[in-house]
């Protein structure tokens, strides 16, 4: 890594340029931590941008505020100045990827956004956010970007899906869509996974150029687990045997947890003892329970 430089430094926000040479490149990534992150001076798309040559702009979050303390104008102020004459591109996942598209028009950089999300918007009715202040614009009238943004997302995610056609095309008709069914909401670790992840990416920052790529499929872990997410409500005797692939795939908290609340709900005791005998005796972290779906085994009567 060459030089680093605070650009910005404030209580609910820090934004940092790290410089992959001794000289500025011609490309500059400006990329924005997901919701779990804190102040920090490198993180999501740090290292990749590094790597492959390009400056990083990195601006961090204090945890929690989902970026509300940070204005258009004050983002804006930080970085023009140091993206000016460059090759600007906006880069986030999730809470990082509605930040992409959120700021990338005040600097009309190009955008890439993977499954945006800015869980206090309040047409999403998230009950554990609905006292976070939203302070920012609606994205249809915040400033546009004249270039036309990529997003990677799964449809079939429910809130994925609606904050996309809600939030996303009213602002930006001309949007790239590149949808990834059954890909979940982390996309991007689902492509990594897959050994897919650095082409495309590469392929949409150098070139502007959606390169093909293989979609999710019954050999992947998550394909069974995302369609498992689907049909809970619908058919649970064939969620259990996605979560059942899935798990034989690859163990996993996730497809675990939610192993283990189908067979409550579906009162197969014998089965759900069996399973959680086998996880015990296996000692693997991934086949835990999560805290929400550990309190209603102890309900139950089936503490772990």
């Amino acid at each position: 890594m060459g030089r680093k430089h605070i650009l910005a430094d404030h209580a609910d926000y820090r934004i940092t340029l790290l410089q992959a040479g001794n000289a500025p490149a011609a490309r500059v990534v400006v990329s924005f931590g997901g919701q779990p992150s804190d102040l920090s001076d490198v993180g999501f798309g740090s290292s990749f941008a590094l790597e492959n040559g390009w400056d990083n702009i990195f601006v961090a979050q204090r945890h929690g505020t989902q970026y509300q303390g940070l204005s258009l104008q004050d983002f804006r102020a930080a970085v023009q100045p140091v993206i000016q004459g460059r090759d600007a591109i906006t880069y986030g996942a999730s809470l990082g990827g509605y930040c992409a598209l959120y700021y990338g028009g005040v600097i009309d950089a190009r955008i890439l956004a993977a499954a945006p999300m800015l869980p206090a918007w309040k047409p999403l009715r998230i009950r554990r956010y609905a006292d976070l202040e939203i302070r920012h614009l609606e994205l249809a009238q915040a400033p546009r970007s004249s270039r036309s943004p990529v997003v990677l997302f799964d449809p079939e995610r429910r809130q994925d899906h609606f904050l996309v056609n809600r939030m996303v095309r009213p602002a930006y008709p001309d949007v790239r869509l590149v949808r990834i069914p059954f890909a979940g909401h982390t996309v991007l670790l689902t492509l990594a996974e897959m050994r897919c992840l650095k082409p495309l990416i590469r392929g949409i920052i150098e070139r502007d150029e959606i390169v093909p790529f293989q979609h999710p499929d019954p050999r992947h872990s998550v394909w069974h687990m995302e369609n498992a997410r689907k049909l809970m409500r619908t058919d649970r005797g064939l969620a259990i045997r996605h979560l059942e692939a899935s798990l034989a795939i690859k163990p996993s908290k996730q497809a675990f947890s939610m192993l283990v609340s189908a067979l409550l709900g579906e009162r197969r005791t014998d089965d759900l003892r069996r399973l959680l005998d086998q996880s015990k005796a296996a000692g693997d972290k991934a086949l835990t329970p999560v805290p929400a779906v550990q309190r209603e085994l102890a309900a139950a009567g089936l503490p772990f």
